[in-house]
């Protein structure tokens, strides 16, 4: 459910941008072209932060590669 209103607040969000750049007057075309370009620049900054978290998590895996955990250690140890 939260997400229904995180959706709903992100709706009156842009529509009240919208209104607010445009002195209050509503009108069909310029809402249309505001709301492509507004959903457009919102996907690429997801897009960006995902790509940014993606590369983040490779950095992190690779700082860990060869360092055992400590069950691990005695695993390898009793295996001796």
């Amino acid at each position: 459910m939260k997400p229904l209103y995180y959706l709903f607040l992100l709706v009156i969000l842009l529509f009240t941008g919208y209104l607010f750049i445009n002195d209050f007057n509503f009108d069909n075309i310029t809402f249309s072209d505001y709301l492509i370009n507004t959903l457009f620049i919102l996907f690429l900054s997801c897009l960006a932060v995902g790509v940014s978290i993606y590369f983040i998590a490779i950095r992190r895996k690779h700082l860990n590669k060869d360092i055992q955990t400590i069950r691990q250690y005695y695993e390898y140890k009793s295996a001796r």
